[in-house]
């Protein structure tokens, strides 16, 4: 799977799970989109209203938030929106763990290089 080319991605180490790269509500939806596939904001307010209480404004705010960053697309259906995933859950992830590595490897080749290989290497070993 190719990078999007509008997919922003943020790391953020020292937060959990899908939290490194969006923020909390963010990854909710995100979560909620890829179990139960495209849906409307209506829609998505049914399952986050299960933890917490949002306001119907407050849901549509964060999926045109996740929309302008690349992970979601909407597209009109009569009167509403309807948001689609751009990549399921684990392409997001393979795409964001390829910036992150590639980043690092630009940044700090003397570092990252050799820990990849050591990684890699003591990885290959345990099979």
């Amino acid at each position: 799977m190719d990078r999007p080319e509008n997919l922003a991605i943020t790391y953020h180490p020292a937060r959990s799970g899908l939290e490194k790269f969006w923020g909390k509500l963010e990854a909710e939806l995100l979560e909620i989109v890829w179990d139960n596939g495209p849906m409307t904001v209506k829609r998505a307010l049914f399952f986050i209203r299960k933890k917490r209480l949002y306001a119907y404004t407050t849901i549509m705010t964060m999926m045109n938030h996740l929309v302008r960053k690349g992970i979601l697309h909407r597209e009109k259906k009569g009167h509403s929106f309807v948001y689609y995933p751009v990549l399921t859950r684990n392409e997001f992830l393979k795409v964001a763990a390829e910036d992150i590595i590639a980043g690092l490897l630009k940044d700090f080749p003397d570092i990252t290089g050799p820990l990849l290989a050591d990684k890699t290497h003591a990885s290959k070993r345990r099979k």
